[in-house]
């Protein structure tokens, strides 16, 4: 077993605070564009002229405007109001970022991203902050429901793949991919969470290639076990129990707070004969968990660089592209009722002439195609 990454997966704060009057109308113009569109819009707000995507509509809690700083950014929502005095702006940090960047720049970033954007902002409060831990575990690794060991009133939901709903939002819920468990989950959101899963299938199901890069693995190498331990604190969990909201708050007490959190749930190691489930060894994984979180949390970072990574993303979403252009291909000569010969005869040439031809020759819709591409692969292509 070995220690392949640890930081924080999730952080995400309220600020009580404002746009400037000149941000606010900017992003009423870009939500109705959108909206009339259909689709994300390009633009820069603020002294800064910080660049986002923004919706052509808004999301409950009254925001009004939802906006998108790329890939190795921030989510960022704001509520159409000028008044400092009300928690009118909301950002939830995108794991790349925080893998990149680490809790301290992340922290700073978002300062800077508010002064750049005209904010006026009085206080904040951190309303949820994940930190996981990425191990490297045997091939034969199997988690067991059975081994975890929680408080009576700690929900634990098995999943062992994509997750059904049973309609009790109280019922703890389980899933089957074969007959492997895959996740197990104590706790519930927006209170004290632990989750464990098998993170290698989740990034690929996900389509988060940067983790392999991260982890420093072949995406196609199988005999790679990937597991993830992940501590999750929640709104209710930070303020109810713990009273904190500011940053200077969650530095002080975030380690105290995951290492309760380790304590009162528990994996115990497989085939133990104590039947005193209580006074059992902790299974290594456990331990190793353990371990880590004695250390200093707001140090730990990916050691990649921002820029690697969004080269990794450009590289994706181009072999996306590859693909679809592959599966087009093969459509059109299907249409065509192509045989096999006539297609690797000519099929290659009559796709190229296509090309060649809506390319070379004015096509308005073309270059409005390639205009929105370039607008939605911003972040990932400049």
């Amino acid at each position: 077993m070995k220690l392949l990454y640890t930081g924080f997966d999730t952080f995400d704060v309220s600020f009580k605070g404002a746009l400037s009057v000149e941000s606010r109308d900017t992003l009423l113009s870009a939500r109705e564009a959108a909206a009339k569109q259909n689709e994300d819009v390009l633009t820069a707000i603020g002294p800064g002229n910080v660049e986002m995507h923004v919706k052509g509509h808004g999301a409950k809690g009254g925001y009004a405007f939802i906006t998108d700083t790329g890939p190795i950014g921030e989510g960022w929502m704001f509520k159409n109001s000028l008044s400092p005095s009300q928690w009118n702006i909301s950002v939830s940090v995108r794991a790349a970022a925080l893998a990149a960047y680490g809790y301290a720049e992340t922290k700073a970033r978002l300062q800077q991203r508010l002064q750049d954007m005209g904010c006026i902002v009085v206080e904040e409060s951190v309303r949820r902050a994940d930190f996981a831990m990425d191990f490297l575990m045997p091939t034969d690794f199997e988690l067991k429901l059975e081994q975890f060991v929680a408080h009576g009133h700690c929900k634990v939901s098995p999943h062992w793949g994509e997750q059904q709903t049973s309609g009790d939002p109280n019922k703890p819920s389980a899933v089957f991919r074969g007959r492997q468990l895959q996740s197990a989950t104590i706790g519930k959101m927006p209170g004290r969470q632990i989750i464990v899963y098998d993170k290698r299938a989740a990034a690929i199901e996900k389509n988060n290639f940067f983790w392999f890069k991260v982890w420093g693995i072949d995406r196609d190498d199988k005999s790679k076990a990937v597991w993830r331990v992940e501590l999750r604190a929640g709104k209710k969990h930070l303020k109810e129990q713990w009273r904190v909201a500011t940053f200077k708050e969650f530095e002080a007490t975030i380690g105290d707070i995951y290492c309760d959190a380790a304590k009162k749930v528990r994996y115990v190691d497989d085939f133990q004969s104590d039947s005193n489930i209580t006074r059992q060894q902790p299974h290594p994984l456990w331990e190793a968990m353990q371990e880590t979180l004695q250390q200093s949390l707001l140090d730990f970072r990916s050691g990649l660089l921002p820029d690697q990574l969004r080269q990794i993303e450009r590289e994706q979403a181009r072999e996306t592209y590859k693909r679809l252009i592959i599966g087009n291909c093969a459509g059109l000569g299907a249409t065509y009722e192509m045989s096999d010969a006539e297609v690797q005869a000519d099929l290659a040439d009559d796709v190229r002439d296509l090309l060649a031809n809506t390319i070379t020759n004015p096509n308005e819709q073309f270059d409005k195609r390639l205009g929105r591409a370039r607008h939605r692969l911003h972040f990932v292509t400049k």
